[in-house]
């Protein structure tokens, strides 16, 4: 079986796993996600003897994460997959980076959206389980900080936010063996963001 799955809600990390081999990249550079990612790609594939029709399913980040980054990621898994029908497995972004921690607790993760508002979620992490606490949403700072005294989580997971791909493929497989997967044209973003005015008449009416 041969996974091939990535995230590109910050950084772009991309894994590839062939029965029991698992590859790593990341990209940490500067360089535009455009231009990076189909260049990384086609190389790890060709490298590795590997074409687009050989794999079994791909896994993609849908965020949450900026609607630029995802977009780049989404795009290049539908043109991989369009073609041969390939499974598609969506990845929580966030579930993906608690996974790649260590270890356990409750851990919170927070990401700057736009300025006075942030995406957040909560998690109880204990071995392989995952529990979801808070769902990801988009919530003002002041918000965020209240969530922070009520949870009381054993880890903060801040801006540059890490995800393994060895986690990414681990999930993308396992998702697939279990039929959690969706065909090229259902995949999108989780993109959480309201307008400036919606979350003004939020925080007006909260007050």
């Amino acid at each position: 079986m041969i996974v091939l799955a990535l995230d590109t809600s910050q950084r772009i990390r991309v894994g590839l796993k062939r029965d029991e081999d698992v590859i790593e990249v990341s990209y940490t550079g500067q360089r535009k996600h455009a231009e990076v990612l189909p260049v990384l790609i086609e190389r790890l594939l060709s490298e590795n003897g590997i074409s687009v029709k050989d794999l079994s399913a791909v896994g993609v980040g849908i965020g949450p994460g900026t609607l630029t980054g995802l977009r780049v990621g989404i795009a290049t898994i539908i043109g991989m997959a369009a073609p041969f029908d390939i499974p598609v497995v969506p990845l929580n972004s966030f579930e993906m980076a608690v996974k790649s921690l260590p270890i356990d607790g409750t851990v919170l993760v927070s990401k700057r959206a736009r300025k006075g508002y942030r995406y957040l979620a909560v998690y109880s992490k204990q071995k392989d389980l995952l529990n979801t606490i808070k769902e990801p949403a988009v919530l003002s700072d002041e918000e965020v900080q209240k969530i922070l005294r009520e949870t009381k989580p054993s880890t903060v997971l801040e801006e540059e936010i890490f995800i393994s791909p060895k986690v990414l493929v681990e999930e993308t497989e396992k998702a697939f063996k279990e039929g959690k997967f969706v065909h090229y044209y259902e995949i999108e973003p989780l993109y959480l963001q309201k307008s400036i005015a919606e979350l003004n008449w939020e925080r007006k009416r909260g007050g």
